[in-house]
């Protein structure tokens, strides 16, 4: 392993802290309504880490079911948005960005859900740009 293929990050108070030994699979900003009420922010950045290579570090996130496909986590103490989860993802972990100690190292690959999107939130890169899912993943949160 090396120092550039070590991820870490955790919430606002430091009960939550993760790792991952590899870099991320993908990243995605999320523009749906759900992303929107678990953050409170007008997009959600989410990256995805395999699953093999993660483990959390300390603490234990608090889960809640927000539609049959998805759980959202956050810290029960402090009250960050830490990440989500799909069974259909079942082979990786996906936290958000904002959460990382180094956010910047991440890429992000498009915008989903912008069928949902702040008319006055708009983002201006020339990523690709998907209504609902992206075709890239199984999604269906």
């Amino acid at each position: 392993m090396t120092e550039s293929n070590l991820f870490e990050g955790g919430c606002l108070c430091g009960a939550l802290r993760y790792r991952s030994t590899h870099p991320p699979l993908r990243g995605v900003i999320c523009h749906c309504s759900m992303c929107r009420h678990h953050s409170g922010a007008p997009a959600l950045a989410f990256v995805h880490f395999p699953v093999a290579a993660f483990a959390w570090q300390r603490g234990e996130v608090s889960w809640f079911r927000s539609s049959p496909y998805a759980e959202r986590g956050f810290c029960a103490v402090c009250g960050s948005t830490i990440g989500m989860r799909e069974s259909v993802l079942a082979d990786r972990v996906q936290v958000c960005v904002g959460s990382l100690d180094e956010p910047d190292r991440v890429r992000i690959d498009d915008h989903v859900w912008t069928q949902e999107r702040i008319g006055w939130f708009d983002v201006r890169d020339e990523l690709p740009r998907f209504a609902g899912s992206s075709s890239a993943v199984p999604s269906k949160a």
